[in-house]
């Protein structure tokens, strides 16, 4: 999908849902993203190459509006952060929290810049069980993007 855009880190043993194990993820969502990567189910890097417009003067707008809205959906959730970092010389912005969900936390840390006129958003999700272990890894993995503009 951005193989030549984007360079990322997936965590090894992730490998790409397939459509059906898509299908049953996602089943009642009003959109699923384009690629996810798992292992085995249980932690999740999801990836979507929108078709919203975006520069880099936007990700500073995505990332209030996100805010905004998330904290709105979200209202039950454990805020961690969320704003604007400069990753390899690259505004990405990001929202890192544990929100509730069919009986448990999930820990999920999402973050989103430009590639190539657009706006990719990734998503990370893990059990809040997995949390200790993979919030650092789920940084990492933020922290190893670089895009083309």
């Amino acid at each position: 999908m951005l193989s030549e855009r984007v360079e990322i880190l997936i965590p090894k043993g992730f490998e790409v849902m397939t459509e059906e194990q898509m299908d049953f993820a996602y089943a009642k969502a009003q959109s699923r993203p384009s690629v996810i990567f798992t292992n085995n189910n249980l932690v999740s890097l999801a990836f979507n190459y929108s078709d919203n417009d975006a520069d880099q003067d936007m990700v500073d707008i995505y990332a209030a509006s996100f805010g905004k809205t998330y904290h709105k959906q979200y209202k039950d959730a454990t805020w961690f952060g969320d704003g604007v970092k400069n990753i390899n010389n690259r505004k990405v912005g990001y929202m890192e929290f544990m929100k509730p969900e069919m009986g448990h936390e999930v820990y999920t840390l999402v973050f989103f810049t430009d590639v190539e006129g657009k706006l990719m958003i990734c998503t990370f999700n893990c059990a809040d069980r997995q949390k200790p272990e993979w919030e650092p890894i789920a940084k990492q993995i933020m922290l190893s993007v670089k895009a083309k503009g």
